[in-house]
C-alpha cells in the first residue's frame, strides 16, 4: 500500500462513503420519532397516576408578606403568589385515565405503523 493511502489521509477519502452507508432511515419519520417519544412519555405517566390512584397538582401558594428594605427601597406590605407553590394530591377519574390510556396506546400503535411506512419507503428510495 502506498504512503498515499494509509493512516489520516485515508479518513477524507472514504468519509463520503461511511456517510452514504450510514444514512439512517429513520431521518425520513424525525417528527413521527419526536411524537412517538412524546406518547411513550405520557403513557408511562398515565400508567402511574392510574397504579397510584390518585395524581399530584401543582397548587400555588399566596399571602401576605412585609418586606423590609435596604437603605435605598422602600418598606411595606406586598400580596405574593409563590409560583414553585407545593404539590396536592388530587383523586382521580379512573375510568376517564382507562380511556385516556387506551386512546394514547392506539395513537401509539397508529404512529408505529406509520413510521414504519415511512422507513421503508425511505429505504427504498435512498
Amino acid at each position: 500500500m502506498s504512503a498515499f493511502l494509509s493512516g489520516p489521509r485515508l479518513l477524507p477519502l472514504l468519509l463520503p462513503a461511511l456517510l452514504a452507508c450510514t444514512e439512517p432511515a429513520g431521518r425520513c419519520a424525525v417528527p413521527e420519532t419526536r411524537e412517538l417519544k412524546t406518547l411513550d412519555a405520557l403513557i408511562a405517566e398515565t400508567e402511574e397516576t392510574i397504579a397510584r390512584g390518585y395524581v399530584l397538582e401543582d397548587a400555588p401558594r399566596s399571602g401576605v408578606n412585609f418586606c423590609l428594605g435596604g437603605l435605598r427601597s422602600n418598606v411595606g406590605i406586598s400580596f405574593c403568589t409563590d409560583p414553585s407553590g407545593r404539590r396536592q394530591p388530587v383523586a382521580i377519574d379512573e375510568a376517564a385515565e382507562k380511556r385516556k390510556l387506551a386512546s394514547l396506546k392506539a395513537r401509539r400503535a397508529a404512529l408505529v405503523e406509520t413510521i414504519r411506512t415511512k422507513t421503508a419507503a425511505c429505504g427504498q428510495t435512498g
